[in-house]
């Protein structure tokens, strides 16, 4: 597996595993609480105790789905230039699934990035 810069990062969050001082949750066992940290720790968030309280009110993963869902039925559809590339990303997958590892479908996709 090619291992990118958030993965590592990622990675690092994970194996560390740090409890939160307000919240009695690592990031191992809550989504929210690895967003929190990865974006303090990696990103230089600075974030303060009342923008985490809101993090840990809302599930990113909820929201990106509904977009995903709206688009899925013709609404809100994205750009033709990022339609273009979710298409080609999708030909290039179907082509080289077959005879390919999930390693090289990986590095395929990140070098279309």
């Amino acid at each position: 597996m090619l291992k990118t810069k958030t993965f590592k990062a990622v990675f690092e969050v994970l194996e560390t595993n740090r409890k939160s001082p307000t919240n009695p949750v690592s990031p191992r066992d809550s989504d929210h609480e690895l967003l929190i940290q990865f974006l303090q720790l990696h990103m230089g968030m600075g974030l303060n105790q009342k923008q985490i309280d809101k993090m840990r009110q809302i599930s990113f993963e909820s929201i990106t789905r509904c977009r995903r869902k709206l688009q899925e039925n013709g609404e809100f559809l994205p750009s033709p230039e990022i339609a273009k590339k979710r298409r080609l990303k999708s030909y290039e997958i179907q082509q080289t699934a077959p005879n390919e590892s999930s390693a090289g479908i990986q590095r395929r996709i990140e070098e279309n990035n």
